[in-house]
């Protein structure tokens, strides 16, 4: 089988690290990012630099111009020429993770859309942005709950020969998983989860399939067993940042399904609070930051924010943790009733 670095010469294979390239057989094009705005002038237009190509999205080709013989001379390539996509990290899919991860994933999801469409030819190029686009917008109907446009995406993309894609196969099975979870399919889902952990070795994958199956044991109230699901995710797979949050809140809820008059002595719900405060010190400005703020006490809020900010100030948060300011409680914002 002929690969890759058969097929292209060593000089193609270099990654241009700073400019958005695409590499045909013969030659490599830096291409101008559509998504860059000029904001000087009102509304903002794309910012295009007249030496790189420009992407026709309707047509699916790019252009380039060139000077030859003092003329101006338009080349077009189709994009299903390009033989790799070599794009430096893209602002918009790093804002919609940071969306979907804030509870936001309506604002992901305007993000997503376009870098799905302007890559959709080059699904299958190597480098394309396509399939991280489309897991983040999976990750971000699961988010918005709603089974009916999340199923119908799903159909679609099962329809697709990118569906045959490792990463994405396993993500359409994992949003299958949610689903049936929503809908009250707990035994089952539970089962197969445990059957999927036993074949995968992905790091990102193992976390999100503890995460349902730890949603699916707490519905059917077997706590003890949700608890040791959730929390190995943060001892196993805390790399995992998105789904840490996830993780903790799933087992402070686990922690207080067990307390009881039994087992005060344990004092359970001490146990939950010191998970929810890790919670709002650690990803404040995340969705289960803001779950955790609906069961803890003000103290235990207070006590918390203070610990984040004290935290911070010594430098020893994770950049992703930031002071959320003005935070409230749903029950004490009077305006929310107004």
């Amino acid at each position: 089988m002929r690969t890759l670095r058969t097929i292209l010469p060593a000089v193609l294979l270099a990654a241009a690290a700073s400019a958005q390239t695409f590499v045909f057989r013969n030659d490599r094009w830096e291409v101008n990012d559509p998504f860059k705005m000029d904001t000087s002038v009102m509304p903002p237009k794309p910012l295009v630099d007249p030496k790189k190509a420009i992407i026709n999205q309707v047509q699916a080709t790019v252009q380039r111009s060139v000077l030859q013989g003092g003329v101006e001379v338009t080349n077009t390539r189709k994009l299903s020429d390009v033989l790799q996509v070599i794009w430096p990290e893209m602002p918009k899919l790093v804002e919609a993770r940071a969306f979907v991860n804030r509870g936001e994933p309506a604002k992901a999801l305007d993000n997503v859309e376009a870098v799905i469409k302007l890559f959709e030819p080059l699904k299958k190029v190597p480098g394309s942005l396509w399939l991280e686009a489309t897991v983040i917008k999976l990750d971000a109907l699961d988010r918005l709950n709603n089974d009916a446009a999340l199923g119908g995406f799903l159909d679609t993309l099962e329809k697709d020969e990118a569906s045959s894609q490792p990463e994405l196969a396993t993500k359409i099975q994992l949003s299958r998983l949610l689903q049936r979870s929503r809908r009250g399919e707990h035994e089952s889902v539970i089962r197969e989860a445990d059957e999927l952990i036993g074949k995968m070795d992905d790091a990102g994958v193992l976390a999100r399939l503890h995460i349902v199956k730890g949603a699916s044991l707490l519905a059917t109230r077997k706590y003890e067993a949700a608890m040791n699901a959730y929390l190995r995710v943060p001892v196993f797979y805390g790399t995992e940042q998105d789904q840490v949050p996830k993780a903790l809140l799933g087992a402070a809820q686990a922690f207080r399904g067990m307390d009881g008059p039994a087992v005060r002595e344990q004092k359970l719900e001490e146990t939950s609070y010191r998970y929810l405060r890790d919670i709002l010190i650690t990803y404040p400005v995340s969705k289960e930051a803001d779950e955790a703020r609906k069961i803890l006490p003000k103290e235990e809020v207070a006590k918390a924010e203070a610990e984040q900010k004290k935290m911070a100030a010594a430098g020893l948060l994770p950049d992703n943790a930031t002071i959320k300011k003005n935070a409230v409680r749903p029950e004490d914002d009077q305006s929310a009733n107004r």
